[in-house]
């Protein structure tokens, strides 16, 4: 088995500790997002046979995507891949963006996890 790492670079603001590529705008979200479709179409056969039991969506803050934008690149991995039934689907989130409405929303999605960085336990302004 085998996992995915899907590098989602927006935030709402730099943190002084990042080293990671990242963007405060979200200008360009739909064109990066088609283009993470377009690679996991292209890179369909890398992973060809295999099964897939961990997805992660990493960044930057990947909690600013909509549920749909999410579900967009859920579909297009479990169009081409075998997902098993209880792989772990991760989105790293800032604390700032879980409020009930998102909470809701995410319920859309595949998404059984999530990753909240120790750094927003020190500063609850900073995404991570």
């Amino acid at each position: 088995m085998v996992g995915i790492y899907i590098h989602i670079p927006f935030c709402k603001q730099a943190c002084h500790y990042c080293d990671f590529h990242f963007t405060t705008s979200l200008k360009y979200k739909d064109d990066l997002l088609q283009a993470l479709v377009k690679e996991i179409q292209l890179q369909k056969n890398y992973l060809q046979g295999q099964t897939i039991s961990t997805i992660y969506f990493g960044g930057g803050t990947p909690s600013v995507l909509a549920a749909a934008d999410i579900n967009l690149l859920l579909d297009t991995i479990t169009g081409l891949h075998t997902v098993t039934a209880d792989a772990e689907i991760t989105l790293e989130a800032n604390p700032d963006d879980l409020d009930k409405a998102k909470l809701h929303d995410l319920r859309q999605t595949a998404v059984n996890r999530f990753s909240i960085g120790i750094q927003s336990f020190l500063t609850m302004t900073c995404n991570g």
